[in-house]
C-alpha cells in the first residue's frame, strides 16, 4: 500500500518518456521559490538562503534544481520584482547555487507573469508546452494555468522544507536515457542567452 504511489510515479515517468512526452524547462520565480522572503522588502541581505540553518532548505532547493540543469533541464526565471534588486541576488549572494549564466532566459520585470512565460518560450526557441513552472504565490500559480493551459503548473508544498521532494518526484522531466547532448543541453541554451 506504501509502495503505491512511488511505483505510480514511475510509471508515469516512462510513459511519459516513451511517448515523447517530457517536457524540457523549468521556469522558476524567485522570492517564496529560490529564495525566503521578498527581495524587494528584506534586501539582497534580509533574504532567507543559507548553506545550514534558518533558509537552507532554498540553497538545497537550488542544488536539487542544479541537479536538473546537469541532466539536461533548460532553466529559466519569472518574477515579479525590481531586476537591480533580484540581479544582485543571483550574482553575488554568497549562498546562491544558481547563477546568472544559468539560466537560458530571464524575466524580472513587473509584467504579469503569463506574459512573461511566453517572452521565455520566444527567448528560448521552445514551446509552450515545454514549460514547467514552479511559483509559491496561489495568485499566479492560477493565473498561468487561466491564460496558458499549455505550461505545466504545479503547486509547491506549503513547507520550503518539502520543495526538494517534491522536485524530485516530479516526473516532467524523465527521459529513458539522457546522452551527453542531452546532459549539456540547459547549459548550451544559458550559453546561448
Amino acid at each position: 500500500d506504501t509502495f503505491l504511489p512511488g511505483i505510480t510515479r514511475q510509471c508515469m515517468a516512462y510513459v511519459r518518456a516513451v511517448k515523447g512526452l517530457t517536457r524540457k524547462c523549468l521556469v522558476l520565480d524567485l522570492d517564496g521559490t529560490l529564495w525566503g522572503g521578498i527581495v524587494g522588502e528584506d534586501g539582497p541581505e534580509g533574504i532567507r538562503l543559507q548553506r545550514t540553518g534558518p533558509g537552507s532548505e532554498y540553497y538545497e532547493f537550488q542544488g536539487a534544481i542544479l541537479g536538473l540543469l546537469n541532466r539536461g533541464v533548460i532553466l529559466a526565471v519569472n518574477s515579479k520584482n525590481n531586476q537591480e534588486d533580484a540581479l544582485q541576488v543571483i550574482r553575488e549572494h554568497p549562498d546562491m547555487v544558481l547563477r546568472e549564466c544559468q539560466f537560458a532566459s530571464i524575466q524580472i520585470n513587473w509584467s504579469d507573469k503569463a506574459s512573461n512565460m511566453r517572452a521565455i518560450a520566444e527567448d528560448i526557441g521552445i514551446g509552450l508546452d515545454s514549460l514547467v513552472f514552479l511559483d509559491d504565490s496561489p495568485v499566479e500559480r492560477a493565473w498561468v494555468r487561466h491564460a496558458l493551459p499549455e505550461v505545466a503548473v504545479y503547486d509547491l508544498p506549503a513547507d520550503p522544507a518539502d520543495y526538494v521532494q517534491f522536485l524530485q518526484e516530479l516526473t516532467d522531466f524523465e527521459v529513458l536515457a539522457a546522452t551527453e547532448e542531452d546532459r549539456q543541453r540547459g547549459a548550451m541554451y544559458a550559453t546561448e542567452r
